[in-house]
């Protein structure tokens, strides 16, 4: 009785060990706090970030509005060929990514009730970029094959030193990379 209890036991704690061993969880969370932590001003502008959106939205956003549009790279980190996507599936993304902000997207009548007062057109376009940080020609995306299987939130994959791809000046570029993860990320 004792074995067959055992057995049991055993037989369970296998059973959750696996169901937690494939569950995916959102990186998010554990960037943040890690920025948090390198950066100990990061946290009094992410709150004057939000009151200037507070009082953006409190004046009724009655200001001169101009359309914004934002060079946007991508850099595709692959392992394999599997995860070398394609460049139609990068310009479907950034297609979607303005349906979005634009409140264009097919879904936008779903909106939740609790949203629908402050859902908007943000008026930001995204673009491919057509100059490289040098001056060159580009089509936006940016490929490499690395040795590296997978990432995770350590950042690696926005340095080639580590196997990724450097990072374009983020005050001119939208960075976007694409890369396998590992441990169970989303993203």
């Amino acid at each position: 009785m004792i074995r067959n209890f055992l057995l049991s036991i055993c037989s369970l704690l296998l059973f959750v060990g696996s169901t937690i061993a494939q569950q995916r969880t959102c990186g998010a969370n554990e960037v943040l706090a890690r920025q948090l932590l390198e950066d100990p001003d990061m946290q009094q502008r992410m709150k004057d970030i939000e009151r200037h959106t507070e009082d953006f939205i409190q004046s009724g956003g009655a200001h001169d509005r101009v359309q914004v549009t934002i060079p946007v790279v991508v850099h595709v980190v692959y392992y394999n060929s599997t995860q070398n996507i394609s460049d139609a599936q990068i310009l479907s993304q950034i297609d979607v990514l303005n349906a979005d902000f634009r409140r264009l997207n097919a879904d936008a009548a779903n909106t939740p009730s609790v949203w629908q007062s402050i859902a908007a057109d943000c008026e930001i376009n995204f673009c491919m970029a057509a100059q490289d940080p040098s001056g060159n020609a580009t089509t936006g995306i940016e490929r490499r094959q690395t040795t590296v299987n997978g990432f995770s939130t350590n950042d690696n994959v926005k340095f080639y030193s580590s196997g990724g791809l450097n990072a374009w000046d983020r005050n001119k570029y939208l960075n976007l990379w694409v890369c396998n993860l590992s441990g169970g990320l989303l993203g």
